[in-house]
């Protein structure tokens, strides 16, 4: 090595001495000196003699580290000579230094030269000495071979090629005779296996896993948790490999999770771990537990952990708690990734069994598998709310406190999941839920105003009006008390009800915004214990706007605007995501309802949202080997490349939820800010372009889904400015709009078709196509076209299950042995197997009711869109996708929720374009006829089915007598039923109408006017009305001495749609009322004029 310049030695080894001293002046002053010193690469050759030569193990530690950190940048830049000495040197080092912490920190250094020697293959006796390590006796030198090799897998390829040892090295090393060397062994095989690309080098790694477990009990015997949680880390990233090989051992790795948690002696952080674990395998893998039949078990185990005996006043860092939610999640999980028929009718008798237990624990742990499930088996749930329901009233009546609080749980996660369908217990739940709000624990208080708040939110006015004065009043007590939290849910509450009534909340606005003002004023903002009740009397404030008339409202917002400002400016950084989110909340709803009226707010109102929508205070990145670097030295000229090898091993970073909530709320501000203030947001379009394409990537999906819905927005300014020349029409595919539309439009599917092409989650995905579909809606078919193509490619997809969203990582749950295919769909598929039906089979439909759903009706509300704007000349297009929407149609592997979108989907396409459809009439017939047959077929499926059937026999000039006589027999009985659905019976009533319209000789209508008019009006599908108006219009002028004497029951069945409050309908319908009413009094005045004079709605009515 080159001569060494004495006096430099000895000036880096006062500075590391000095970084020694227990004096922060002494140390800053010694970092800036070396930090100068260190710059020139020579100078790293000073600290490897220090490291060979000091006698003292501080000074050599230390040479060792600040090495480290610069030899990634010096080292290509010695002298061949001098690397070829270290590399001889350093070998010997780290065996023979009797300091461990010199020995480790020496085995660093070599990690870094072996990344930059290895690959080049210029480092030739390391392998070779890495191999005799083995069969040192000094278990320390085992420890550092192991921890060389460990931290060299990464770039695996190149290291198997220097050193195929590799696995015969690491199967000594995991049965070597300390477990220290086998706990690093175990790291070292995960970290191979993760790292090899290919089935075929995989195996004599996949082989050790049997060992690996046997080391992990060692371990856990040994109390070395640090050890199990990196070897779990190992097998969670394993969940997520392609490989075959790595599969067929999941299922081991699977039953040794659950023998851990079984057993009572091994502590609950450790159980956790291996709970945390098999929620990986349920998410990812839930095919293989399904098909190994450990599903059940591990059901079982988490059952058996959610009725252990409990404390509910935990903290919420505790392990007793950790496992209880681990077991939670799992349990939701389950919901997520399988269907209901393996997921949540299997569970019904547990959940019958736990209510009626006189265990609390039992009854306790009821309420918490309905709140995880209530996550995934959304649409069953549903359809089973009689049975759900039953089971939480029961909690609610407990006389044991705990379930109690769990059942207002369930019913706040229940109101957010399954409405509106709760509400039909409206009058059974809320009596319970107000009589809990009289309980002197504060803690439970806390939960009944969670479910109060979640109940109200969406509750119908009228079913909330009457019984607002005692909740208004046990608000205002529940405010006074002096608990702060729960001041916050009483805030809350008071929100949801604001939200709910609207104008009907004015009588209360005055004292309710005083209090709100008074929560947020006088709460010391510097003091983090008051900052939710600061967001909550925002979000208060927020949910008042649309309490009181405009007029009323807007003296208050210019002092309200600058207040809230002000004090997300004291909060932001990170002090109070919740506040600056209730913060953006308000703006939004201001910015909504005034528009430009306020347009002059929005210039720091914009700053300081983009600055959230920008910001990654939120996201904190952290080493794990703190030891291996001195604060304050310089890591300048690093190659990023390496850098970032070195960043995976060691670094990690952990995220704020509130802080994504923040920056998710700051994104649909934007949103709704360009929406609203197309003239005064316009200057800022180019700052939020520039954003977006970042966070439409960016790694949590609601950000990207919050940047969908930014993006979109823009449309809206930009189109204000520079509007197309003419207004679009229906049809009109050659429409121009404006360059600058073309360029935000261009840029927008360039986003959409990544996500098509790249996105995971199935709820970004329908955000895009939501998105579509309001551009779509906004711009007309012209501004479209250009995307059909590729656009209508993906939505193809969608419907064939084979988006990548669809494909990567799916559940695929549904096989052969879960579906139970009727002969009927069968047939059909034998029969178009070689044209229509191509595509994956209905058993590999993921069925995911949630997210699956969420996908699919917006994929559909992109359909009716085109087919809105484009009317004719989307046959083709509608063409395209009816084998595909066929298919879903009457899969019985896919819920039944799925199924009436697409059907309904469509029926409305089918309505929109108004062509003949007598190809497609006989494959319609079968599966609407076996749908209306089935008396459990659902009635959202049965409701959908008369619509597709009335507007497809109206609609298609083959149509023969006898198939409306088979359509008649079979809609007759559910027009009849006497407890009918309203929603079914309204396009019942509209299916018989359009065939009426269609082809009135077909139908008797003798004895079905009757019928008809005896069921009307219109109760709840409000689109039902325009064809019995059709129908109404055909009758009079074809067969006017038949219709003649039920003239009084048809003009009294119209007057309700005149009560505007309560049908809002279109003035072409208006006015096809009107015109039936004039008919009449041409024909009949004096009666008429009788008749008439005894309906209000028509008194305007002249004669």
């Amino acid at each position: 090595m080159v001569n060494l310049n004495p006096q430099t030695i000895a000036d880096i080894e006062e500075c590391l001495r000095a970084l020694l001293q227990p004096n922060n002046d002494i140390i800053k002053a010694a970092t800036d000196k070396l930090n100068k010193l260190l710059k020139k690469s020579e100078y790293s050759l000073y600290l490897f003699h220090l490291l060979e030569s000091s006698p003292y193990d501080e000074i050599k530690q230390l040479s060792a580290i600040l090495l480290r950190q610069k030899l990634v940048a010096h080292w290509t830049k010695f002298a061949v000579e001098s690397r070829k000495y270290i590399k001889e040197s350093i070998l010997k080092l780290v065996v023979s230094q009797p300091s461990q912490l010199v020995r480790r920190s020496i085995s660093e250094v070599i990690i870094i030269i072996a990344r930059l020697e290895v690959a080049t293959g210029t480092w030739g006796d390391l392998f070779p000495f890495l191999t005799q390590l083995s069969s040192s006796p000094d278990t320390i030198v085992r420890q550092i071979q192991i921890h060389i090799l460990d931290s060299l897998i990464s770039n695996v390829d190149v290291f198997l090629k220097y050193f195929p040892q590799l696995p015969t090295v690491l199967s000594q090393a995991v049965v070597d005779p300390q477990l220290s060397v086998r706990a690093l062994a175990v790291r070292a095989i995960g970290s191979s296996i993760y790292a090899v690309q290919t089935d075929s080098k995989l195996k004599p790694f996949i082989d050790l896993i049997p060992t690996t477990l046997q080391v992990i009990k060692q371990c856990i015997e040994n109390d070395m948790e640090d050890d199990v949680i990196s070897a779990y880390e190992i097998f969670n990233d394993l969940i997520e490999s392609p490989y075959s090989s790595i599969k067929a051992h999941i299922a081991l790795i699977v039953n040794f999770s659950i023998e851990i948690v079984k057993q009572p002696e091994i502590d609950n952080s450790i159980k956790t771990i291996a709970i945390e674990f098999l929620e990986t395998c349920i998410k990812y893998q839930p095919k293989i537990l399904k098909n190994s039949n450990l599903l059940h078990p591990i059901l079982e185990i988490l059952f058996n952990i959610l009725t252990l005996e409990s404390d509910s006043s935990i903290d919420e860092n505790d392990y007793e708690y950790n496992i209880f939610q681990s077991a939670s999640v799992a349990i939701k999980e389950c919901g997520k990734s399988y269907s209901s028929k393996i997921i949540y009718y299997p569970i019904l008798p547990t959940l019958k069994q736990f209510s009626e237990s006189q265990n609390v624990n039992h009854r306790n742990a009821a309420m918490i598998i309905i709140q995880q499930l209530s996550y995934g088996c959304i649409e069953t749930m549903k359809d089973d709310l009689d049975t759900i329901i039953q089971f939480v009233l029961r909690g609610l009546k407990d006389q044991e406190r705990k379930v109690r609080q769990s059942a207002c749980v369930t019913i706040g996660k229940l109101s957010q999941t399954l409405t509106p369908e709760i509400y039909k217990y409206t009058s059974q739940v809320f009596p319970l839920l107000f009589e809990q709000l009289s309980d002197p624990d504060d803690q439970f208080i806390l939960r009944c105003c969670f479910a109060l708040e979640n109940f109200l939110l969406n509750l119908d006015s009228e079913e909330l009006i009457p019984i607002l004065p005692n909740v208004m009043e046990k608000m205002g007590f529940l405010i006074q008390r002096q608990n702060i939290q729960v001041k916050e849910f009483a805030l809350s509450v008071l929100s949801a009800i604001a939200i709910a009534i609207e104008d009907k909340f004015e009588p209360y606005f005055n004292q309710v915004y005083k209090t709100a003002i008074e929560l947020s004023k006088g709460a010391n903002i510097q003091d983090p214990k008051y900052y939710l009740q600061v967001a909550q009397s925002f979000d208060l404030i927020a949910a008042l706007i649309n309490t009181i008339p405009k007029d009323r409202f807007k003296p208050l917002l210019e002092e309200l605007f600058t207040f809230i400002h002000d004090t997300v400016e004291m909060v932001a950084g990170g002090k109070s995501s919740e506040i600056v989110e209730s913060a953006f909340n308000f703006y939004s709803n201001a910015f909504e309802l005034f528009g430009e009226e306020i347009g002059k707010l929005l210039p720091p109102i914009y700053l300081q949202v983009f600055k959230s929508a920008t910001s990654d205070d939120g996201v904190v990145s952290h080493s794990e080997n703190s030891g291996s670097s001195i604060r304050g030295i310089d890591n300048e000229g690093e190659d990023q490349d390496i850098q970032g090898d070195e960043a995976d091993d060691s670094n990690g970073f952990s995220v704020r939820t509130s802080f994504l909530d923040e920056k998710s709320a700051a994104l649909r501000c934007l949103a709704i800010m360009a929406k609203s203030l197309p003239d005064s947001y316009f200057p800022h379009i180019e700052t939020t372009v520039q954003i977006i394409e970042p966070c439409a990537a960016y790694f949590h999906e609601d950000i990207r889904e919050s940047a969908l819905l930014a993006l979109q927005s823009l449309i809206t300014p930009i189109n204000h400015k520079f509007p197309p020349a003419t207004p679009w029409v229906k049809g009109d595919l050659q429409h121009q709009i404006s360059q600058q539309v073309r360029i935000i439009l261009d840029f927008s599917f360039q986003i959409y078709n990544h996500i098509f092409e790249m996105e995971t989650k199935k709820e970004v995905v329908a955000r895009a196509c939501g998105c579509i579909a309001q551009t779509i809606a906004q711009l007309g078919p012209g501004a479209i076209a250009p995307y059909l193509g590729d656009f209508g490619q993906s939505l193809l997809k969608i419907f064939n299950n084979s988006l990548y969203c669809q494909t990567y990582s799916s559940p695929d749950t549904n096989d052969e042995n879960d579906i139970n295919n009727d002969d009927d769909d069968d047939d059909d598929e034998n029969e178009n197997n070689e044209d229509e039906d191509g595509g994956n089979d209905d058993d590999n439909f993921d069925e995911d009711e949630d997210t699956e759903f969420q996908l699919i009706d917006m994929a559909c509300e992109c359909i009716i869109e085109m087919a809105t704007v484009m009317g004719k000349d989307f046959k083709i297009y509608l063409d395209a996708s009816l084998p595909f929407l066929f298919k879903l149609s009457r899969s019985s592997s896919i819920h039944h929720s799925i199924r009436a979108v697409v059907i309904g989907t469509i029926a409305e396409c089918f309505k929109l374009i108004e062509s003949d459809y007598s190809t497609y009439l006989p494959r319609i017939l079968k599966f609407t006829w076996k749908a209306l047959k089935n008396q459990d077929e659902s009635t959202k499926v049965q409701r959908v089915c008369c619509f597709l059937l009335g507007v497809t026999l109206q609609n298609s000039i083959q149509a023969s007598q006898d198939q409306y006589v088979q359509s008649l027999q079979l809609i007759s009985p559910i027009i009849m039923k006497a407890d009918q659905d309203p929603l079914v019976l309204d396009n019942a009533i509209g299916c018989i109408c359009r065939m009426i319209a269609g082809n009135q000789s077909f139908v008797p209508v003798a004895t079905a006017l009757p019928v008809l008019i005896s069921k009307l009006p219109i109760q709840k599908d409000h689109e039902e009305i325009d064809p019995v108006l059709n129908a109404f219009l055909v009758l009079f002028n074809t067969q006017f001495d038949l219709v003649a004497p039920h003239t009084q029951t048809i003009v009294q069945s119209l007057a309700p749609y005149m009560n505007k409050s309560k049908y809002s309908l279109k003035q072409i319908t208006t006015d096809k009322i009107q015109q039936i009413i004039h008919s009449l009094i041409i024909k009949f005045p004096d009666q008429m004029k009788q008749v008439l004079s005894t309906i209000p709605e028509f008194s305007n009515i002249k004669f």
